[in-house]
Parts: C-alpha cells; structure tokens; sequence
C-alpha cells in the first residue's frame, strides 16, 4: 500500500464487507473526530488489481452505501427548561433547517430524574451535579433527532461552546444566553454519544426514516 501521512485527529480503520457472501470488499475507513469521512476499497488505495483502472462494480457500490450512511448521520439536541421558557424552540428549529438538516424526531417532556442521572452520568461526580438536576428538571425539555452529513460535528458548531461567554455571535448561544449555568441547549459531542443518548431518549418507533425533496439540493 502506498505510504500515507493522515493529517492530525485523522485515523483509519480496515475492515471487510459483505464477508458473509462470495464477495466480500475489503475497504478502508478514513475518519477524523469519530465522523466517517471516507471509505475506500484496499485494491484503490493501493493502486493495483482491478481497480486500479476504476473502481470495480462493488467498490463502487459500497462508495455509493457508504456515501449514503454518512448523510444519514444523526445527532441528538435537546432544548433546556430555560431555552423552553423563553421561546427559543422555533429559532432552534429553524436555524438546524435551514442549514439543511432533516428532523426525524422530536418530543417535549418533563424528564425524569433516572433519565436524567443517566444522560449526565459522566457529571455524577461533579460537585455542580445537583444544582444540574434542579435546572434540568425545573420544567420541560425539547429532545430531538436531527440527520444529515456531518451532523454532530456541525450541530457542535451552530450551537458554540458550553460556556455562552466563549461562545461567538451567530452561534444558538452566542446570541441566546449569558451564563454557564443557563446555557439552553444540549448537543451531542460524538457520534457514540449521539447514538447513546438517542437510545435513551427515543424509542425506536419514535424516529421517522423518509426521503427529503431537499437532499438532491444538498448533497
């Protein structure tokens, strides 16, 4: 294979499709901050056999899978009981959007303390965790899914950093808030956690797979 330096944060995986049938690919996942981000057959990275002409029927049609999975990215965001009780929901919404995201479930909810204990787990230890639990339970929350390429990194972005302060102008707390302690609104920081958290909080008949009339305005 041909010698590659990744650039920083990037690492990559080799790993087998279709291993099951009687003809399996062989391909290589590039990924960077736990987001897929490419997916090549080992025959193309190494510039030999079949492909090295093109790629072959399968490459291609696990390029075209794999392209399709990571549109298909989903990311868990959740509106706080102050981002609720001040009328941000419809901002929210409206900003994810239009920056071309598909919703594929959402639900408002007073969320039970084992809910919540179990979202925050991670915080258990932290001497802040009960001032956590009394905001967080002090009125409804708005959990939703949110799909679409690159989802939890962008919706990182959009919503900027947990400390409003830091945040920059154009970002849901950049504009929104003032206070750590009252930061409005909770998005996932990987696509593990992602998957976990929409575990929690949905069930699978919750989340609606459909085709978007926008997606070959995007992609």
């Amino acid at each position: 294979m041909r010698s590659v330096v990744l650039p920083s944060g990037w690492v990559y995986q080799v790993f087998t499709l279709g291993g099951a049938h009687s003809n399996p690919l062989q391909v290589i996942s590039f990924q960077t901050h736990s987001t897929l981000s490419l997916v090549i057959c080992v025959d193309c990275a190494m510039g030999s056999g079949p492909s090295a002409a093109g790629p072959t029927d399968a490459c291609a049609k696990y390029r075209k899978e794999a392209i399709m999975a990571e549109q298909k990215e989903r990311t868990f965001i959740a509106i706080k009981p102050d981002g609720v009780q001040r009328g941000i929901i419809g901002e929210v919404i409206k900003r994810f959007e239009t920056k071309g995201f598909k919703l594929v479930g959402m639900k408002m909810l007073h969320a039970p303390q084992d809910l919540l204990e179990e979202h925050y787990i991670d915080l258990k230890e932290r001497p802040f965790f009960p001032t956590l639990m009394k905001y967080m339970t002090s009125g409804p929350v708005v959990a939703m899914v949110w799909e679409g390429k690159g989802a939890v990194k962008t919706g990182r972005v959009m919503l900027g950093e947990t400390n409003p302060a830091d945040s920059k102008p154009g970002t849901i707390r950049g504009d929104f808030c003032i206070d750590v302690s009252k930061n409005i609104i909770h998005g996932s920081d990987s696509v593990d956690s992602a998957n976990t958290e929409i575990a929690l909080w949905f069930k699978e008949g919750d989340l609606c797979s459909y085709s978007s009339c926008a997606a070959s305005w995007l992609y």
